[in-house]
């Protein structure tokens, strides 16, 4: 077989599929270009999640025809001279790969005009030049990418949903306008503005602007020089109370630059041990200037990896730099109040380290707490739910033990023997049976019991829905806010009015009659950040339990209450009519059981 060179359009391709990975690719690759051309503006419009039509507008210092024609050709750049320049790069863009990458898979329009020279329009199709002419441009350039792959289908069908991409778009901007507060970023899908950020004066306002107040304020900011070896750390980290149930609220930037890096998510998970519960995550914004020659960004078609000169010592300078600010802060969170007065004698319940989640309101501790229910008669009807995991469902033939929870005895006997002893620190139930001693986690075991309740009353149409007295407003940043747009209609048939309020504001009207209203605005936002990493398919089955085990979670008891026996009695009660009554809607164990045979054996009786 002859070797052979590869024609322009197959090897533009080929750089293509490792540049262009998804529209969002592309917002990233142009942004990047318009930032390092001086931009103080820099507009995104985008149709269809960026598969229609990209459009990335700045007012940068733009091309000459001269610059415009060759910007096309692989590997032509403005910012490499000399082989040592690789070494210290300072651009976000080296390659010369982007614009020849994306022409060769799209219909692209460059509009272009440089200070004191004419403006050029050159539009391309597949990579190949379909005209070129003179027009008078603002000084600075315009980008248009239609039909992103159309020249490409098995790339194309596996683009996500319209959402999911619209959304890796909205991170990508959001990530730096973080990063250069003083540049004005605009992005718009179908002429509706997810992003609007005027120019600001530093970071914490940039924050401010795309976060709001309510996040700055959880924030502690924490600034060091390490000295000679140029590295200087600038960060915004969370304080231990809050946890977010995923990694979308971190962001690197490395010399401005941003990253996905190993190192310093190691560097973050080493600060917060022992400070947050395993399983949840910080809030990090963290901005590290360090020598360009200490750190190679060429590691990576996308630029999105850096490779660093002295690895350990940046670890270390960004673990200690998290440790210093949070030990500095010294702000006392406050305890969240139920609007009940205390007693000046009694000493407030210990509050446990543990996710939002777990630590919800209680309806069972109100005074208005019914041991019969409403949603009761919805709970006695035989609505199915496909649920049940239940042991004694198990059929055996007298020898054989049930495959599953061979160990424990079936539920008709243990749900007419159960009786409650007390609780342990005033978070679990303690009971027996008449072969064994049971340990029930109060808050779980009512999360179960709410949870499948409230998918019976949707079920049949009974869902008690409550008319908050005045709306809740909430500010969310602006992937949140393209993901909330894509299951307003899941939301309304779970009993939440929810409509826009201004550019990054919704408002919050109805929601579910078992929620108190300060749980309302916590429970969405959650829903939202457990939902960012799972926007590619929307699965709506998935939706209708991931919004009903939030629910039920926000609505169920609290740990650390003291319950008394009747509403214990009614809680084991409830609990086991469930068909899922030893695992909560998260997973979570419910029930501990250890039998008499084992008390025995540790006794020396057995």
């Amino acid at each position: 077989m002859k070797i052979r060179i590869l024609p322009d359009d197959i090897a533009n391709r080929i750089a293509a599929g490792e540049v262009v990975e998804r529209p969002a690719s592309v917002v990233k690759e142009l942004v990047e270009n318009a930032l390092d051309a001086g931009a103080r503006k820099i507009t995104v419009d985008v149709e269809e999640g960026g598969r229609k039509r990209i459009q990335v507008t700045d007012d940068g210092e733009g091309m000459t025809p001269e610059d415009a024609r060759a910007c096309f050709g692989r590997h032509a750049t403005s910012k490499l001279y000399e082989p040592d320049d690789l070494f210290a790069i300072k651009t976000l863009g080296f390659r010369g790969e982007a614009l020849p990458s994306i022409a060769s898979v799209s219909h692209l329009v460059l509009e272009t005009q440089a200070e004191a020279s004419a403006g050029t329009v050159i539009e391309i199709a597949g990579g190949r030049v379909v005209s070129e002419r003179e027009q008078a441009f603002p000084r600075g350039t315009e980008i248009t990418v239609d039909d992103l792959f159309f020249n490409v289908p098995a790339r194309r069908k596996f683009l996500r949903s319209e959402s999911y991409e619209l959304s890796q778009i909205t991170t990508y901007c959001t990530h730096y306008a973080l990063a250069f507060p003083e540049i004005h970023f605009v992005l718009r899908s179908a002429g509706f503005e997810i992003l609007a950020a005027p120019m600001t004066t530093g970071f914490r306002d940039r924050i401010f602007q795309i976060f709001g107040k309510d996040l700055l304020d959880q924030l502690v900011e924490y600034q060091k020089d390490y000295g000679r070896s140029g590295v200087k750390v600038h960060l915004f980290t969370s304080r231990p109370h809050v946890q977010k149930y995923n990694r979308n609220s971190m962001f690197f930037f490395i010399n401005r630059r941003l990253v996905r890096d190993k190192i310093i998510l190691h560097a973050i998970s080493e600060a917060y041990r022992n400070i947050l519960p395993a399983g949840t995550f910080p809030v990090v914004i963290l901005f590290v200037s360090i020598p360009y020659e200490d750190v190679d960004v060429n590691v990576h078609p996308a630029k999105t990896e850096v490779r660093f000169k002295h690895q350990s010592f940046v670890h270390d300078a960004i673990r200690d730099a998290i440790l210093s600010g949070l030990t500095q802060d010294k702000t006392i969170v406050p305890m969240e109040s139920d609007g009940v007065p205390t007693s000046p004698f009694t000493a407030p319940a210990p509050q446990p380290r543990i996710p939002d989640s777990w630590v919800s309101d209680d309806p069972i501790a109100r005074d208005s707490f019914a041991l019969e229910p409403g949603m009761r008669a919805v709970m006695d009807q035989a609505i199915p739910l496909g649920l049940n995991f239940r042991a004694s469902e198990t059929k055996t033939d007298g020898c054989e033990e049930p495959a599953e929870f061979s160990a424990y005895p079936e539920f008709d006997r243990v749900r007419q023997e159960v009786q409650p002893l007390g609780q342990l620190r005033d978070s679990f139930i303690v009971a027996v049976d008449s072969s064994g001693l049971i340990v029930i986690d109060q808050h779980v075991a009512h999360e179960r019991v709410l949870f499948e309740t409230y998918l019976r009353q949707k079920l049949a149409g009974k869902l008690d829905i409550q008319r908050l007295l005045m709306p809740i407003i909430v500010q969310l940043p602006p992937r949140q806010l393209v993901i909330l747009d894509s299951i307003i209609p899941e939301l309304a048939r779970n009993g939440f009015e929810v409509e826009p309020f201004g550019p990054k504001t919704i408002a919050i009207k109805t929601a579910p009659a078992m929620l108190k209203a300060s749980a309302v605005e916590k429970l969405l936002v959650e829903l939202l950040d457990g939902l960012e990493r799972e926007t590619q398919v929307i699965n709506i089955e998935a939706l209708k339990k991931k919004i009903a085990a939030t629910v039920s979670c926000h609505a169920a008891i609290k740990i650390n209450t003291p319950l008394e026996e009747t509403k214990m009695r009614w809680l084991i009660t409830e609990l086991m009519k469930t068909d899922v009554p030893t695992v909560c809607p998260h997973g979570r164990p419910i029930i501990l059981r250890y039998d008499l045979r084992e008390i025995q054996k540790a006794f020396k009786r057995a």
